[in-house]
């Protein structure tokens, strides 16, 4: 997909950030990652940590620059979009409740556990060309993309 996935799904845990659906139109939802498993409409899947490694291997060098949009980015972290994935930064939303980093960075989850209370996700910062590969609490809010089967 070409866009943070903005689909509100009638059972799972996902977050309009700040509650405000004015940034669902433009950033898509937060979701854990329990529903972010089940969120990607029929014949396309949430993509593995061994699915988002091969994106960024192909792409090669600055990775995060490469998928980044050209809008969108504060702090001077727009990207150059050389393949279309127009990657935009949704925030999170931590399980305590709490929003941080709209506009500013971007993590994606993949559908790989850590552990039993953690999985992989994927974060773009606006001042490194690099996606990093963390493991976070499942219970927080990331973005999601999904990609066909």
């Amino acid at each position: 997909m070409a866009e943070n996935l903005a689909y509100k799904p009638s059972s799972g845990k996902y977050w309009a950030y700040d509650d405000n659906k004015k940034n669902v139109d433009t950033y898509g939802y937060l979701y854990d990652w329990e529903t972010a498993c089940n969120v990607c409409p029929t014949g396309w899947h949430l993509p593995s940590h061994k699915e988002w490694t091969q994106l960024t291997d192909f792409v090669g060098s600055n990775p995060s620059v490469k998928l980044k949009a050209k809008e969108g980015w504060k702090s001077n972290g727009n990207g150059t979009d050389d393949y279309g994935f127009s990657a935009l930064p949704g925030g999170s939303r931590r399980y305590t409740g709490a929003f941080s980093n709209i506009a500013k960075d971007g993590a994606w989850w993949s559908s790989t556990e850590t552990g039993s209370s953690d999985a992989w996700n994927r974060v773009m910062i606006p001042s490194n060309g690099k996606v990093f590969n963390i493991d976070d609490s499942k219970r927080n809010g990331f973005s999601v993309r999904c990609i066909k089967d």
